[in-house]
């Protein structure tokens, strides 16, 4: 794995995981009929939980030394993004979220990729096989995809909360 810094709240990911570990992931796509639904717009984006990566822990150890503290890691999440979805540029809400990562895990257009904007600059990590990006402080910085979906687009999610018991704010 290898971190690129873009900013001090937003690092370029590359080379997450291990075509064996990468394989493993996406069988469980498979199952996706079974996830949550989510409308975005005229498309959906559908959610589902796994348990099967503990391979953050080079990236845990970088959010706990971000915050100076020991972080907790939400529910790792699997996403399936189908035509035409566009998870647009917002704030996240939830107090959960601390620090996020998301992972791409198909390949498709770099223009699928999720921008970053902190103080008024935009920054960007393409959408691109096994990358992805880790980003700190999301309530604070907006973000999110400025291009929809082409066919699919397929991402795990990490996400990492300073406090020890999770917010009920989702």
């Amino acid at each position: 794995m290898q971190l690129t810094k873009l900013h001090e709240d937003f690092y370029q990911i590359d080379n997450m995981f291990t075509q064996e570990q990468i394989d493993t992931i996406q069988e469980e796509f498979v199952h996706k009929q079974c996830w949550k639904k989510l409308s975005q717009g005229n498309s959906i984006r559908e959610e589902g939980t796994t348990n099967l990566v503990e391979d953050w822990e080079e990236i845990h150890d970088k959010v706990n030394e971000y915050f100076a503290t020991t972080c907790y890691p939400n529910p790792t999440q699997l996403w399936y993004d189908w035509d035409g979805y566009i998870n647009e540029v917002h704030k996240d809400l939830s107090p959960n979220l601390s620090a996020n990562i998301q992972v791409y895990l198909s390949g498709g257009a770099w223009q699928m990729g999720t921008y970053c904007n902190i103080d008024g600059t935009w920054y960007s990590v393409p959408y691109k096989f096994n990358c992805g990006y880790l980003m700190f402080n999301p309530t604070i910085h907006e973000h999110g995809m400025k291009n929809p979906v082409i066919e699919q687009r397929m991402s795990m999610y990490q996400s990492f909360r300073v406090t020890e018991e999770p917010s009920p704010i989702w």
